[in-house]
């Protein structure tokens, strides 16, 4: 025999994120709680990265780009 669950699961989680305050716009996070929540980038080979101070400007990541002018179609090539 089924048994059908008196309190739906979606109505018990929207009580329950309705019970949490929301925060105001001046809330500011305790920094101990970010530890928590959000975690510290470590990157798996550090000998890979490059300090900030040693990278070249971003001018020499750009590509110089040589402009050609396209040419002009002669008159013959309009008329018909």
């Amino acid at each position: 025999s089924w048994v059908i669950p008196s309190e739906d699961p979606y109505e018990e989680a929207a009580q329950q994120l309705l019970k949490q305050a929301p925060h105001s716009l001046e809330y500011v996070p305790d920094p101990i709680e970010l530890e928590d929540h959000v975690p510290a980038h470590i990157p798996e080979h550090p000998e890979d990265l490059v300090p900030a101070e040693d990278e070249a400007p971003i001018e020499a990541y750009i590509p110089e780009v040589v402009f050609t002018p396209t040419p002009l179609l002669p008159p013959s090539f309009l008329s018909p």
